[in-house]
């Protein structure tokens, strides 16, 4: 590689193991990247760039050379969907990620301030303000985005539901307080693991019991989500919900 080329895009994204689309982490394509003036890299499996960045946007990982967390973010934004590059910033600022690197809203804001008059920037900036750090999978992400899009009211990330007297029932992925309704997305690990499968049965009777409404999905309504946003829809027209106002 060229002294002053770095890994950035889908590959910088890869190292730092944000999650992405299973077509983008299937691509084996280098994404290398050089500062303005410099010549595009080329070569046989190499996707060259050249782009207009703040050295303090490039940093080490490894001994290699990427771009910074937050910078990666700023460049998904040419490749991903508004919900998947929501996702990717969940990721980020997730709370249970190593303090080293979990991002702070700041940081991205300062990225982002420095990525102006870049193209998708308004991508960026749209999907900001949905970030939490309160997000534990890109599918809870990908879900939140689409509920909130079809008008749903914006659920907390992982609040906690307890019963009449106080007592903690469960935590939901995300829980629409005001209307008593839960949502949990089912990962892989859910129907593979014979204890969590256990725990999983166990958890919707103590759901309903405090007088919530429970609902479920899984993968097949992260390929297409119109059916679980009826459910949802009715759950909570059920219990006061106006609908889309």
């Amino acid at each position: 590689m060229p002294e002053a080329s770095f890994f950035s895009h889908v590959t910088a994204a890869g190292m730092w193991g944000i999650p992405l689309p299973m077509p983008l982490q299937a691509d084996r394509l280098l994404d290398v990247s050089v500062p303005d003036g410099h010549f595009v890299p080329s070569g046989k499996g190499v996707r060259g760039h050249r782009i207009a960045i703040d050295p303090s946007d490039v940093t080490t990982l490894d001994g290699l050379r990427l771009t910074s967390l937050a910078r990666t973010w700023c460049d998904l934004a040419s490749v991903l969907s508004d919900e998947d590059l929501v996702a990717a910033g969940d990721y980020l600022l997730w709370r249970r990620r190593p303090a080293s690197i979990r991002l702070s809203r700041d940081e991205l804001e300062a990225a982002l301030a420095r990525f102006h008059g870049r193209r998708h920037r308004s991508l960026l900036v749209s999907a900001l303000p949905a970030l939490t750090d309160r997000a534990d999978s890109r599918p809870e992400s990908i879900i939140r985005v689409r509920f909130t899009r079809a008008g749903l009211p914006a659920p907390e990330v992982n609040g906690e539901i307890y019963d009449d007297s106080g007592k903690f029932v469960a935590m939901t992925d995300l829980t629409f307080r005001r209307y008593r309704v839960g949502f949990d997305y089912d990962g892989e690990v859910h129907w593979r693991d014979a204890v969590q499968w256990g725990k999983d049965l166990k958890r919707a009777p103590r759901i309903e019991d405090a007088g919530w409404a429970y609902v479920r999905g899984g993968a097949p309504d992260l390929a297409n989500s119109a059916e679980l946003i009826e459910i949802v829809a009715s759950r909570l027209r059920a219990r006061g919900w106006g609908g889309p106002g």
